[in-house]
């Protein structure tokens, strides 16, 4: 009976996959991969690229390449337009049906990966990575690589895991460059690595991984610099990078519901704007920054007591504590979210597990809170924040929040495994 339901979820999973996801990536190029092809196609096309950033100069170029959609380049480091570059040849559709089978591949071999890390069955794996529900439909809807970006992570732990932390390290490293988020393990690395460092002399694993990945970084953004000039690169840091970091996303709506973060919270509790926030609840500018500092304070002094409270811990369990954590932390408090970043959310949430750092009651809260962010009737949401008030057009936010939330206490009241190296 329970395996009958399994399966059952399953292709109820599949079912919501195929339908919401690979049927519009199969019949409609969408803005986000129309970003990433089209700059590709410039690269290849050897157009000048000073105006990359230039939005509307950008909607033209993805209007001229045959593709009917909204798009731009920014907030995207320049090595993005890269990215695409083996499937320029093909036509827009062609390349994004071509671009949706990988994606399908890599949830599979994301599949067998977490059954390698975890040793759970096959069918628990599936449920667990399609649970993610629009975090992984619209990463192939939409056309995006944070599927793929997941995978590559996970294919790091396991090398590092296997001592084969150079190749970690160069994973990390091209990914960070594209999207950041794996900065988080590296860091995550780089502490366990000092851990291991103060009782052993000898140069750890963990350190060669930050390493190469810091030698990776290095030659990127060089590589960056000789190929699209320092102006690119310099728009690229001014008014895209450093925008972002405080939730400004150009082109798109800085009261808009659908990048939910901290940030955009408190700027719709307290910015006014003459057109999209008229009457704040709390009006009073510079409250956003204060709020925001304040719970980015209390949730990075809660997450240094976790780190310092499994210092001395087992080795493994302080390696999942020290890569869980810090990864848990940046999706709580990423400036803009989307629905597809939250794929990246199963990385801690496994290793959590998987060492026994939660108890049944938590582990099962956490589940299920991780099922809801990825089938939040989101428009629903917005819909009744306009009759009911702002914190119901918040809902992945909360979510997440209580996460993180749950995860602190349960690390800063977990019985620790007698420590080892």
């Amino acid at each position: 009976m329970k395996s009958a339901i399994e399966y059952l979820l399953i292709a109820a999973l599949l079912s919501f996959l195929f339908f919401n996801g690979v049927a519009p990536a199969w019949n409609r190029v969408h803005s986000d991969f129309a970003n990433y092809y089209v700059s590709a196609q410039l690269v290849v096309e050897g157009q000048s690229l000073e105006r990359l950033y230039d939005n509307a100069w950008f909607q033209k170029e993805i209007k001229d390449h045959g593709i009917n959609t909204p798009g731009k380049f920014s907030p995207f480091p320049p090595v993005t337009a890269w990215m695409m570059t083996p499937l320029v040849s093909f036509s827009p559709l062609s390349a994004q049906q071509i671009f949706t089978l990988i994606n399908l591949l890599f949830i599979m071999l994301g599949v067998v990966l977490l059954k390698i890390i975890t040793h759970w069955k096959t069918t628990h794996c599936i449920i667990l990575l399609l649970g993610g529900g629009l975090s992984v439909v619209n990463n192939i809807s939409f056309g995006q690589v944070y599927v793929i970006m997941t995978v590559f992570i996970l294919i790091a732990i396991v090398l590092e895991q296997n001592l084969h932390s150079r190749i970690a390290g160069i994973l990390l490293g091209v990914f960070s460059a594209l999207k950041y988020f794996p900065v988080v393990f590296v860091v995550g690395y780089f502490f366990q690595g000092a851990r291991v460092r103060k009782n052993n002399p000898s140069f750890p694993s963990e350190y060669r991984l930050v390493s190469t990945f810091l030698l990776t970084i290095i030659l990127l953004t060089s590589m960056q610099f000789i190929f699209f000039g320092p102006s690119v690169m310099r728009q690229f840091f001014m008014s895209s990078f450093l925008p972002h970091l405080n939730g400004e996303l150009s082109g798109q709506g800085l009261y808009s519901f659908q990048f939910q973060s901290w940030d955009n919270f408190f700027r719709n509790l307290c910015v006014p704007d003459p057109t999209y926030n008229p009457h704040p609840f709390i009006p009073w500018a510079f409250g956003k920054t204060v709020f925001k500092i304040v719970v980015t304070l209390l949730m990075i002094c809660t997450l240094l007591a976790a780190l310092y409270r499994y210092k001395d811990a087992h080795r493994s369990a302080r390696k999942a504590v020290y890569l869980s954590a810090p990864a848990l932390l940046a999706l709580v408090l990423l400036p803009a979210s989307a629905t597809y970043h939250f794929v990246l959310l199963i990385i801690p949430i496994v290793l959590l597990i998987k060492e026994n750092l939660l108890d049944r009651k938590s582990i099962t809260i956490i589940l299920v809170l991780y099922f809801l962010i990825g089938f939040i009737p989101y428009g629903t949401a917005f819909h009744l924040s306009a009759a009911w008030g702002l914190f119901f057009a918040y809902p992945r936010l909360w979510l997440v929040t209580g996460i993180f939330v749950i995860v602190m206490a349960q690390l800063t009241s977990h019985k620790l495994k007698p420590a080892t190296l």
